[in-house]
């Protein structure tokens, strides 16, 4: 215990280390430096108008009034400097994410290309079925690769706001059904099943169909990653007034409370999933959540650590 708070109360430490800034640059420094100028400030001002006024209640108000001013400083320039920090460590994040995330697809590529160079002495036959083997891992991570880009690409467009959303009435039901299709082997790789829930005559939505069909698939990749082997995923499909309510259930690790409200930030994956999946860029959610409420719905979740998680979004029902 005095271990730990002597290490929060060492500085230098906390900034080399959460920050990954010099001391100078460091908020926690700045911050404390602040309060050192302002105390300062205060018994110059108080000693300046001590000597130099006869009048009590002017030396307290010009005390009052330089602190007030130093520390309002103080914090914006510690703001500022806050500022600067985070993106610093976000940009860093960023740069280990996208690394990891673009190395393993390019490996495996660089793989089947290798295996298919260095084995001439395989049969017609043997060579053939081998070839399309690696044909098959090599259009599968070339397609991960283009997925990976589009996603990053997406995010710089919201950020710029850029990006252009283009609404049509189009059947929910009959899109689920071809993700799920979609994700048949990843489904299998983990012995996990969908069932798949909807409303008798579901009416057809307005949203942009291109756009929809990412954000469900981020939350089907989400569920089926985090799920726990031989589990089962629910989603259901219904109407509530002028909208279609989609949602999708797991019964995985689960979202620590603490953590909720992070939930669809950029690049934020929780402590506890990085044990079970090690891979994810951590944008799935945040670009959902965009193309839900830029096509004119909300989106929320609860979760528990433990037990798994529910997400639905709503969008409006084509008139």
């Amino acid at each position: 215990m005095t271990r730990g708070i002597f290490s929060k109360l060492n500085i230098a430490r906390q900034c080399r280390e959460d920050f990954n800034v010099s001391v100078w640059r460091c908020p926690t420094f700045l911050f404390l430096l602040m309060g050192v100028v302002v105390v300062v400030a205060i018994l110059v001002s108080y000693y300046i108008a001590n000597n130099y006024s006869s009048d009590p209640l002017a030396s307290s108000l010009l005390a009052m009034a330089t602190a007030a001013v130093t520390f309002t400083i103080g914090h914006i320039m510690v703001q500022s400097f806050a500022t600067v920090v985070e993106a610093n460590k976000l940009k860093s994040r960023f740069l280990n994410i996208i690394s990891h995330e673009l190395l393993t697809p390019m490996t495996a590529v660089r793989w089947a290309i290798n295996t298919l160079e260095n084995n001439p002495e395989i049969d017609a036959a043997g060579k053939e079925n081998r070839a399309e083997d690696m044909l098959k891992i090599i259009k599968e991570n070339n397609n991960k690769l283009v997925s990976i880009v589009k996603d990053i690409l997406d995010v710089s467009r919201i950020e710029n706001g850029k990006i252009a959303i283009q609404p049509a009435a189009f059947d929910l039901l009959s899109v689920v059904q071809k993700i799920i299709i979609q994700k048949t082997s990843e489904l299998e790789q983990k012995q996990n099943s969908i069932e798949l829930k909807s409303d008798d005559n579901l009416p057809l939505v307005n949203a942009d169909p291109e756009r929809i069909k990412t954000a469900i698939g981020n939350l089907m990749d989400n569920a089926i990653k985090y799920s726990k082997p031989n589990s089962k995923i629910i989603i259901s499909l219904k109407r509530t007034g002028d909208h279609v309510i989609f949602e999708i259930q797991d019964f995985g690790v689960g979202i620590p409370k603490k953590e909720h409200k992070n939930i669809f930030s950029k690049f934020f994956r929780a402590d506890n999933v990085i044990f079970y999946q090690t891979r994810g860029l951590g944008i799935g959610l945040f670009l959902a959540k965009f193309i839900i409420e830029a096509s004119g719905g909300k989106i929320s979740f609860e979760s528990q650590e433990g037990s798994g998680s529910k997400f639905w979004f709503s969008i409006p029902a084509a008139k």
